[in-house]
């Protein structure tokens, strides 16, 4: 993990209680339910242990249950999915895109991050995308290329909510819903809370002065 990169991702990151938008609200929250049993990650390289359980908690607290899973590492993440699926006890249905899908996925997820390559792939499966569904993308803060690769993607017209978690990116297709971006910390930590607490409280004065 690069310190300077999380340190900016923390520095304008949000938690529960600084989301305003009521379907983000609904995702933060998810995001930050636990899990009944913590699923360990069998292959840090292609997901690491923070990343893995911020997927099973997308995947059992919001639901889903139809997905695909496309780009590098898709059967090192099927095998991951399903062994969390397993444990959790949550129904999955992986579909293919080599056969015609039918109806809305609940979740896409995309390995690594190439925006030249991932927003062909968002364009292919815009059929079987509605407004619920999450699509996932991993390694965003992964390199500089890589975030820069984020926030390209986080510019196209059809995206209209965007979620950084620092350990995967989550977007969705929301025509109802204005352009949105958010920093949503997954872990409770008093010193994080008290600190930027402070940050918004200074925020505040400063405009009111």
């Amino acid at each position: 993990m690069a310190t300077l990169s999380y340190n900016s991702f923390l520095w304008n990151s949000v938690n529960l209680h600084g989301v305003h938008s009521p379907f983000v609200f609904k995702i933060a929250k998810a995001l930050l339910t636990k899990t009944n049993a913590p699923v360990k990650t069998d292959n840090p390289r292609v997901l690491s242990q923070e990343a893995t359980e911020i997927l099973c908690r997308i995947m059992v607290n919001l639901k889903c249950e139809r997905m695909v899973a496309l780009g590098e590492d898709t059967t090192a993440i099927n095998q991951l999915i399903r062994k969390c699926a397993e444990e959790l006890n949550h129904k999955i249905w992986f579909l293919s895109t080599f056969a015609p899908i039918s109806g809305n996925l609940d979740m896409i997820y995309i390995s690594a991050m190439d925006s030249q390559a991932i927003l062909p792939q968002i364009e292919n499966l815009s059929s079987n995308i509605g407004s619920k569904t999450v699509c996932v993308i991993s390694k965003i803060h992964n390199s500089a290329q890589a975030e820069y690769d984020w926030e390209t993607l986080k510019k196209d017209p059809r995206i209209t909510v965007s979620i950084d978690t620092y350990h995967l990116g989550i977007v969705f297709f929301r025509p109802e819903q204005a352009k949105e971006h958010f920093n949503i910390r997954t872990k409770t930590s008093k010193v994080a809370d008290f600190t930027l607490g402070a940050r918004d409280l200074w925020g505040l004065l400063y405009k009111q002065s």
